[in-house]
């Protein structure tokens, strides 16, 4: 069988029961006389949306939706229309209330991203910058225990929803790369190498977690670690950004989401 686990099959066919003239005409849209493309719907997190990479969208949101995020990159590579949804500052719970409303027996593509900020990472870069390392240690912890308790029970509902909203399409949970390089710059506000491990190691922590969740409802998982290693903040190529002193600190440029783009785009090919 292929990455889709039974369980994927079993609700697929009983989609296909319920719903089956409109199935065939979504499995043979050449019989309707018009070429169809692939939808593909963008959900998530500031990461997602690209803060970080520039050229944003004049849509009237806060989203900071990006010309050069990887879904759009994706989106163009595979030739799919994008509804492209994801929002900066969002939260799985931000997720589940807006960001939904596209899910269609028509999508044949999902990618999520979204955790962090549940996670409160803004909070703990915040408190790590600077030299109280107890402070810092402390936020860690808090951050790390959200992410092993509340959060994989948050993540399942979301998943869930978006299985019966869009019973047709292939699901890729998105993880997030590790921030920074083991070395400090100016753009590390004072984060000691120490502080920049255990951040990284909190990191870790998040994409195997969501991985996990990822992987008991048979979605694939796109894991960008290994793609950002070596370009971390500080390092000689960073597709990290450090401190600016905007929304953009810590996210990843455009140089990194289209790194984002070539890890993820061939698990949304592959249909």
């Amino acid at each position: 069988m292929n990455r889709h686990s039974t369980k994927r099959l079993a609700r697929t066919l009983a989609a296909a029961a319920v719903a089956g003239i409109a199935a065939a005409s979504f499995a043979s849209p050449a019989s309707a006389g018009h070429t169809w493309s692939p939808r593909y719907v963008a959900l998530g997190d500031s990461y997602v949306s690209g803060v970080g990479a520039g050229d944003y969208a004049d849509d009237g949101s806060d989203c900071y939706r990006s010309a050069n995020a990887y879904p759009q990159l994706a989106a163009e590579a595979m030739g799919a229309r994008l509804s492209f949804d994801a929002c900066s500052g969002a939260r799985v719970e931000d997720v589940v209330a807006e960001q939904l409303g596209n899910l269609t027996w028509r999508t044949r593509e999902v990618s999520i991203g979204v955790g962090g900020n549940d996670a409160g990472f803004s909070s703990v870069l915040a408190a790590c910058a600077g030299t109280d390392t107890a402070l810092c240690k402390g936020a860690i912890t808090n951050a790390q225990a959200v992410i092993t308790g509340s959060l994989p029970a948050e993540l399942d509902d979301l998943y869930t929803q978006v299985e019966d909203l869009a019973p047709f399409a292939d699901v890729t949970i998105v993880g997030n790369p590790q921030l920074f390089s083991g070395t400090s710059c100016s753009g590390t506000l004072a984060i000691t190498p120490e502080e920049q491990g255990l951040l990284n190691e909190t990191a870790d922590l998040l994409a195997d977690t969501t991985a996990a969740v990822a992987d008991e409802h048979g979605f694939a998982f796109a894991d960008v670690r290994d793609a950002f290693a070596g370009h971390g903040i500080c390092s000689a190529d960073p597709w990290i950004l450090g401190y600016t002193g905007t929304i953009e600190s810590f996210h990843a440029n455009a140089a990194g989401q289209a790194a984002y783009a070539e890890v993820v785009t061939p698990y949304l090919e592959d249909c």
